[in-house]
């Protein structure tokens, strides 16, 4: 496991968000090398930089990486991932530069030796975009008020609000990993007692992230996400990386929440249940997650499937449905707050989300199904 992977191990602090605070655009400003300066230092112009400027800006940047993934540290590798992902959501999504259908090689070139190294697609990805966009300590149960936020492609202070309502949801992780990972150990025992007190331990957790979802309307203003927050956040089609390996083409799914660790984890620890057509849409959103948050993944559903065994006995049955019913919960705030933006009045703004999937009916779908989960 090289460093990179021990940064994101989750773990019973901060779950599946990393241990250290990642690097801010101000550090890279600080590291004394040109090109990491200089893309830390657009970093808070990129929402209002005119489209002219930041192609000029672009073309003065070296082709080729300062450093190499390997010469840094973690916290700084991913800075250095952040701060290229959001140029490239510009140059793909403005209208000025979208009709190129392209990313010129000093954008393309170090974005793609970066994400290699951390295996992640070469875009902007839920990982980038919120689990490693915190410059503040974690602790367990943060309000998105307590978090504060490295870099937003708007620069916008209601994408800040958005991100970290979203980190306040990530922050029940540390609970979640230590629940799933003691529930494994009382299951070699057939310890209920322990069993069920973990379970309740994950529909707290899960009880308060519905409770923060609808916070995300505090402090965002429809317009300011669907003009200038949402059209950066989807995926590309067929965007020439110029540079790399004779021009490759790229396609990618788009930022999304349900590329989220600790809501993946519970419900794997739950064995909920879903269609063909929704776990295919999964599976893809778990391609942009952390390799070792993957292999967290696979290991949760083994643990799940063993509890479900247990839900012949009572105490764990009433837990078990109990925490699905808390996620049920969870997933109707999330289309709440999904709903109140993008189709309100009844009348829908948009027929897909950013990751791909037919909006409220995808959503609706995970609802059902994890309902039904819970009910069997």
């Amino acid at each position: 496991m090289n460093a990179l992977s021990s940064y994101w191990l989750p773990n019973k602090i901060t779950g599946f968000l990393p241990a250290e605070a990642p690097a801010k655009p101000e550090d890279l400003i600080l590291s004394g090398y040109d090109s990491l300066r200089r893309i830390g230092s657009i970093a808070p112009e990129l929402g209002s930089i005119s489209d002219t400027k930041l192609e000029e800006f672009v073309s003065t940047l070296p082709v080729e990486p300062d450093i190499e993934p390997i010469h840094t540290t973690p916290a700084m590798c991913e800075a250095i991932i952040r701060a290229y992902v959001n140029i490239a959501a510009h140059l793909i999504h403005r209208p000025y530069f979208s009709p190129r259908r392209e990313l010129p090689p000093a954008i393309a070139r170090p974005l793609w030796i970066f994400s290699l190294y951390a295996d992640r697609p070469p875009s902007l990805t839920y990982a980038s975009y919120v689990l490693g966009n915190f410059t503040s300590p974690v602790r367990t149960r943060l309000l998105p008020q307590e978090f504060k936020i490295a870099q937003t492609p708007s620069g916008t202070p209601d994408e800040e609000w958005f991100i970290a309502a979203h980190l306040s949801v990530e922050s029940i992780g540390g609970e979640v990993v230590e629940a799933i990972q003691n529930i494994e150990r009382s299951l070699d025992i057939n310890d209920i007692d322990t069993i069920v007190a973990f379970l309740e331990s994950i529909e707290s957790g899960v009880s308060f992230a519905a409770e923060i979802m609808p916070a995300i309307m505090d402090r965002m203003d429809a317009d300011v996400f669907l003009y200038k927050i949402r059209p950066l956040l989807y995926g590309h089609d067929q965007i020439t990386f110029r540079g790399v390996d004779n021009d490759r083409v790229v396609t990618y799914i788009g930022e999304t929440g349900a590329q989220s660790g600790v809501i993946r984890a519970v419900d794997a620890i739950l064995d909920i249940q879903h269609s063909v057509e929704i776990n295919t849409s999964m599976n893809r959103f778990l391609m942009c997650s952390p390799p070792v948050h993957q292999q967290f993944f696979n290991y949760a559903a083994k643990v799940g499937k063993r509890l479900s065994t247990m839900k012949g006995n009572a105490r764990i049955s009433t837990a078990h449905q109990a925490a699905a019913s808390a996620l049920t919960e969870f997933r109707k705030s999330h289309l709440r707050a999904v709903a109140s933006y993008l189709m309100p009045n009844g009348k829908k703004l948009a027929e897909y989300g950013t990751g791909g999937t037919r909006l409220t009916e995808w959503l609706k779908k995970m609802i059902d199904e994890t309902k039904s989960s819970r009910d069997h």
